[in-house]
């Protein structure tokens, strides 16, 4: 367990580095909450490979917290640049680290997770900040309240750590909703991963997540912890800084990015949903994957080749995106932009 830090007990911070999490602090919490209990423990996994250049940002923001019982677990994948370098400069304070080959990101955190034994589980990426001093104490204090799915907001930025804006799948904030809502991915708002703080006693049904998982483990994770129905709250308060920078699997996915999301999707509804409930999600679910593959080959479909989509599936004429294709092959692209700009103004 690591205790309350301050930056007396750190290394200085780089030449030019500074603010927080570099020359700011807060003042530790007490060791117990106002009322003699205990704080509940919290258990942060950082999986990590080859990004040294951000790492000691991340472990500086989680152990300046000055939170009393928190548990951090660093999982590298061997790195070859100078992240082994960066954590052996603060392993004394790390509750458990190991750099070793893994099989990916998934890999990694199933790693950490074996050595959680705290209340609440989260993971912050190795390229992700805690930006707000007071999170974990907050968080804390909410938990006590009896939630079990906390989620608080990010903020996204650039290597430069300007502020960016990303697709509506990525706007670092999103009101918890429940399983049924969650599960349509193609509707659906991700929730921000490292600002989403799970009661470990649901994330323990999760994991171990499947290893194979490239991107969208915390979909696995979230849609486990959703179909037990938790105590969920949205927190309005920003926590992390969200680091997109090139090398980020969000940027690096498929141009659809909703292949695995579909394969998640299928697997936990199978797992929960009753027999007609699965065959009507099931529809659903190809329907937009069917329409995902038209708009990824937009340049080769054409007015003819989509009404003999619509004869295999006739279910796509319930979809208005069906029909925003449609109109768009038979019209051409630039005067359905101009009917599309019309319409709104």
């Amino acid at each position: 367990m690591v205790n309350a830090l301050t930056l007396n007990n750190f290394p200085p911070p780089p030449l030019g580095k500074t603010g927080w999490p570099w020359t700011e602090q807060i003042e530790p919490l007490p060791e117990r909450m106002p009322d003699g209990s205990e704080w509940p423990r919290i258990s942060i996994v950082t999986p990590s490979y080859n990004y040294g250049r951000f790492i000691e940002e991340t472990i500086r923001s989680v152990l300046l917290q000055g939170y009393p019982n928190l548990e951090y677990i660093l999982i590298d994948g061997r790195s070859t640049d100078n992240t082994v370098d960066i954590i052996h400069k603060y392993e004394q304070y790390l509750t458990y680290w190991i750099s070793e080959p893994d099989e990916g990101q998934t890999d990694a955190i199933n790693k950490g997770y074996k050595h959680c034994t705290g209340d609440l589980f989260v993971w912050l990426n190795a390229d992700d900040t805690y930006i707000n001093t007071k999170c974990l104490r907050n968080i804390a204090v909410i938990y006590r309240q009896g939630y079990q799915l906390i989620v608080g907001e990010c903020f996204n930025v650039n290597e430069n750590d300007e502020l960016i804006s990303i697709t509506k799948h990525f706007n670092g904030y999103s009101n918890p909703c429940n399983f049924d809502q969650y599960l349509r991915f193609w509707d659906f708002v991700s929730l921000p991963q490292p600002a989403v703080f799970v009661a470990k006693q649901l994330s323990n049904s999760a994991f171990p997540l499947t290893k194979n998982l490239f991107e969208r483990m915390d979909y696995q994770l979230f849609l486990h912890v959703l179909s037990q129905k938790p105590k969920a709250i949205w927190v309005k308060q920003t926590w992390v800084k969200f680091k997109y920078h090139g090398q980020n699997k969000t940027l690096r996915s498929d141009t659809d990015g909703y292949s695995e999301l579909y394969q998640v999707a299928l697997s936990e509804a199978k797992r929960v949903y009753t027999f007609r409930k699965l065959i009507i999600f099931q529809i659903m679910a190809k329907d937009y994957m069917m329409l995902q593959s038209l708009i990824k080959n937009k340049n080769h479909f054409k007015f003819l080749t989509i009404l003999k989509t619509l004869l295999i599936r006739p279910s796509l004429i319930c979809w208005y995106l069906f029909w925003a294709i449609l109109f768009k092959a038979s019209m051409g692209e630039e005067r359905y932009l101009a009917i599309k700009n019309f319409l709104k103004s």
